[in-house]
C-alpha cells in the first residue's frame, strides 16, 4: 500500500465546516505548498462537492458525520484519490457503530485512511496538517515520528516546550484501515525519521507488530513507547476509550523488552528517551559518567540511578593524572564527579577537564547544570561553563558523546537546547526522566545485539471443556521431559504405611481427588511424617476428602521454592511464569513472564531480577541454590509447552524446591490441565 499521496500530498481536500476550517488554517500556518481545496456543501467560497473539484485529491480530511463520510469517501474511490483522514466518531468504538464500520469498509475500497475517531496527522518535514486543531511546531529535515491512539496525548507531544524534534505526528483512532504496525513501516522507511515513539492502548495484531518493529530495526529505527494499562484502573479506561485490548501487562512488558522498545511511564520520560535516540540512537553501552559543580547534585544522580541498569565505573587509571591537572587534587575522582567550584570558574582547564572525560570509555558524558531564569540573575558562567562543553565537543574530530542534563525540566532555556543540538550534544531534562533515557537507549542497544523475536505460538480457541490430570499423572507426564520428581506412588488409604515404609521416612502425604486442585487449601497436604503411626492418623483424618493418596520422599534441603507454571494467554498465546512460589507466591508477587522461544540467557536474567535470587545465592550462610538446574527445568518446561501447545490449557509447578548447588530442583507440585 502506498501512503505517501496520503501523508505526502501535493494537493489536500478539506471536507466540512468548523472542525475542517482549523486544517485549512493549519496548512496554510505551516507553509503548504500544494493546492488546498474546501468542500462544503452551502458555503460559497468552497466546491460543493467532491464531484467540483478539479483533480482527485492526494489528501481529504473527512471532518464530517458519519454518514456524510461514507457518502463522500465512495466519491473520493470514485474519482482516484489518494487517502483520508475519517475525523468522525461512532463507529466500531461505539454499541451502533458497527454497520458503519462496515460501510466505511466499502466506500473506502483500496483507499488507505486513517481512523475513524482521530485527530489526523501533522507532517513537518512537508508542512502538510489534517489536523483539526492548532498545530505547534515547524518544518524540520530530520525529526522523529510519534504514532498514538490518543488524540489529546498527540497534541500535548506536539506541544512539549523541550526541543525535540518532530516530523510526524499521527493519530490512529480506531485502526480500521491503517494500523499502528502500517504507520511503523511507514515511518521507518522515511530516512528523515530518526526514531519512533508510541502511545498505545493495546495491540491489534501481534505478529503484524513483531514485523513493522524488526523492519524499523533493520533500517536503525529505534522506537520507545507508553503502553496504558500497567494498572486495572489504566486497562478499564483504555477499554472504554478506543475498545483496545490491553492485555496482560507483565506479558507487555516482556513482549517490549525482547523486541528492544523502550516502555517509558511517563509522557516527559517519553520525550527525553526519543530526544536522546534522535540524537545518538541506541548507545553502545551502558558506561556512564555524570559530573557537576554540586555534591548534592552528584549525590542525587546516585540515588536516582540505583535501580536502573547504568554502568558509572570510574575515570580509567590511564586518564587520571590527565583529569588531576585539570580539577586540582582537592576533588576526589569518583562516577558521579563532584568538580566543585573552582575548576567551574578556570574555563581552560575547564574544557581540559572536557577534553580528557570525552576520550574516555563513556557511550554520554553528562554535565550537570541548572542555569537561573536569565531574565531574573545573572547567567554568565553558566553560560560560559556550557559553552565550553560545546566547544569541546566540536572541537574534536573523534571524541565521546555529550550531554547537558538538567536536574530541573524547566531550567534549561530554548536558546540553550538550541545551540546544544546544534553542536550534537543533546539537552536533558529532568534528572529522572534524563536517567531513564540513557537506561534505555543502552537497553535497545543490547536487545538489538542479541536479537531474538518473539514467537506467539496460536492459542487454543476453545476451552470449555479439558481433563485435569491428577498430581501423579502430571509428575509422571513432566519426568518425561526431563524433570525431577520425588519418589512417589499413588495408593488407597489401607497401603500408605507400606508404601511409607518402602519409600523411607520422612514422607509427605497428599490427598488425590478429582475436585481438589489446591490441597492445602482442603488439609489435604501432611509434611514431615516421620513413622508409620503418622502416616496411618494423618490418612484417617484425610479419608472425608478423598480415597487415593500420594505418598511421597520428603526434600527436606530446599534452599528456596518457587513457582514454574504456564498460562494461555488470548493475544499471546502460551507462556511461561517463574517467581517466587509455596503458599506465599500470590502474596510476595515476584514473578515475571517469559516469551518464546524461551532464550537461556533471558532466564538468568530474569532469575537475576527476582526478590527470591538472594535466597538462590546463598543467605546468610546458607547453602546456594542450584541455579544451573533451575534454569534447564525451565527450558525443559518450554520444550514441553510447544510438544503440547494444540492442546495446553494451563500448567503449574508449585513449589519447584530448588536444592542445594550440584543436587538439582524437584517439582513437588504439579497440576497440569489439559484439552
Amino acid at each position: 500500500m502506498n501512503l505517501d499521496r496520503l501523508f505526502r500530498p501535493k494537493t489536500v481536500a478539506v471536507y466540512g465546516g468548523k472542525w475542517s476550517d482549523y486544517v485549512f488554517e493549519q496548512c496554510k500556518k505551516l507553509g503548504f505548498p500544494g493546492l488546498l481545496w474546501r468542500v462544503h456543501p452551502t458555503r460559497q467560497d468552497c466546491f460543493n462537492s467532491s464531484d467540483e473539484l478539479p483533480d482527485a485529491p492526494d489528501a481529504s480530511f473527512l471532518g464530517i458525520n458519519r454518514k456524510l463520510t461514507v457518502q463522500e469517501f465512495s466519491k473520493l474511490r470514485r474519482l482516484g484519490a489518494g487517502g483520508a483522514v475519517v475525523f468522525a466518531s461512532g463507529f466500531s468504538e461505539e454499541k451502533d457503530g458497527t454497520e458503519y464500520a462496515r460501510k466505511l469498509e466499502t466506500a473506502a475500497g483500496d483507499l488507505p485512511f486513517i481512523g475513524p475517531n482521530c485527530y489526523g496527522f501533522a507532517n513537518f518535514f512537508d508542512r502538510v496538517a489534517l489536523w483539526p486543531d492548532q498545530v505547534t511546531g515547524k518544518q524540520v529535515d530530520r525529526g522523529v515520528a510519534f504514532i498514538a491512539q490518543s488524540g489529546t496525548i498527540s497534541i500535548s507531544m506536539m506541544g512539549q516546550r523541550r526541543s525535540l524534534p518532530l516530523g510526524y505526528v499521527i493519530s490512529l483512532g480506531n485502526q480500521q484501515r491503517l494500523s499502528a504496525e502500517d504507520l511503523i513501516r511507514y515511518c521507518a522507511a522515511d530516512e528523515r525519521v530518526s526514531a519512533i515513539g508510541l502511545y498505545l492502548e493495546g495491540i491489534l495484531d501481534l505478529p503484524k507488530f513483531i514485523s513493522a518493529v524488526d523492519y524499523a530495526r533493520t533500517l536503525g529505527k529505534p522506537i520507545a513507547l507508553i503502553k496504558a494499562g500497567r494498572s486495572e484502573k489504566g486497562r478499564s479506561v483504555a477499554n472504554t476509550h478506543t475498545g483496545a485490548l490491553t492485555g496482560s501487562d507483565s506479558l507487555h512488558a516482556a513482549f517490549f523488552e525482547r523486541l528492544g522498545i523502550a516502555r517509558c511511564d511517563t509522557l516527559s520520560s517519553l520525550v527525553e528517551t526519543l530526544k536522546l535516540l534522535h540524537c545518538f540512537g541506541p548507545l553502545p553501552s551502558k558506561k556512564i559518567l555524570v559530573l557537576g559543580s554540586s555534591g548534592g547534585d552528584m549525590a542525587m544522580v546516585s540515588d536516582s540511578a540505583s535501580k536502573l541498569d547504568l554502568d558509572f565505573s570510574t575515570v580509567p587509571k590511564s586518564e587520571t593524572d590527565n583529569l588531576r591537572a585539570s580539577v586540582g587534587y582537592r576533588v576526589k575522582i569518583n562516577n558521579p564527579l563532584d568538580i566543585q567550584t573552582a575548576t567551574w570558574f578556570d574555563y581552560p582547564k575547564l574544557r581540559q577537564m572536557f577534553d580528557v572525560l570525552l576520550r574516555c570509555d563513556y557511550a554520554v558524558t553528562a554535565f550537570m547544570v541548572d542555569p537561573q531564569d536569565e531574565t531574573e540573575a545573572d547567567t554568565e558562567s553558566f553560560d560560559r561553563a556550557i559553552h565550553t562543553l560545546l566547544e569541546s565537543v566540536k572541537g574534536k574530530s573523534a571524541c565521546g558523546q555529550a550531554a547537558l542534563l538538567s536536574s530541573l525540566p524547566e531550567s534549561l532555556s530554548k536558546e540553550t537546547r538550541e545551540k546544544c543540538l546544534h553542536a550534537g550534544v543533546v539537552p536533558l531534562q529532568g534528572l529522572a526522566e534524563s536517567l531513564e533515557a540513557l537506561h534505555h537507549a543502552a537497553k535497545i542497544n543490547e536487545a538489538w545485539n542479541k536479537w531474538s523475536l518473539p514467537k506467539i505460538i496460536s492459542p487454543i480457541q476453545d476451552t470449555s471443556s479439558f481433563r485435569i490430570f491428577n498430581e501423579s499423572e502430571s509428575k509422571d507426564m513432566l519426568a518425561r521431559y526431563g524433570f525431577t520428581i520425588p519418589k512417589n506412588r499413588l495408593v488407597l488409604a489401607k497401603n500408605v504405611s507400606t508404601v511409607a515404609e518402602e519409600i523411607g521416612f520422612p514422607v509427605v502425604l497428599k490427598a488425590v481427588a478429582p475436585e481438589i486442585s489446591h490441597k492445602t487449601e482442603y488439609g489435604g497436604v501432611a509434611l514431615n511424617l516421620k513413622n508409620i503411626s503418622e502416616v496411618v492418623e494423618t490418612a484417617t483424618g484425610m479419608s472425608g476428602i478423598a480415597e487415593y493418596f500420594l505418598v511421597e520422599e520428603m526434600i527436606s534441603d530446599g534452599v528456596a521454592e518457587l513457582i514454574l507454571g504456564v498460562s494461555v494467554d488470548p493475544q499471546f498465546g502460551p507462556t511461561l511464569t517463574l517467581g517466587a512460589g509455596g503458599i506465599y507466591s500470590e502474596l510476595l508477587k515476584d514473578s515475571f513472564a517469559l516469551l518464546f522461544p524461551v532464550l537461556e540467557n533471558e532466564v538468568r536474567q530474569t532469575i537475576e531480577k527476582m526478590r527470591i535470587n538472594a535466597l538462590l545465592k546463598g543467605w546468610r550462610g546458607k547453602p546456594e541454590g542450584d541455579t544451573d538446574a533451575l534454569v534447564g527445568a525451565v527450558l525443559d518446561l518450554a520444550h514441553f509447552v510447544e510438544c503440547y501447545a494444540d492442546r495446553l490449557v494451563g500448567c503449574d509447578i508449585n513449589p519447584l524446591i530448588v536444592r542445594p548447588r550440584g543436587k538439582g530442583v524437584v517439582a513437588v507440585d504439579v497440576l497440569i490441565n489439559l484439552k
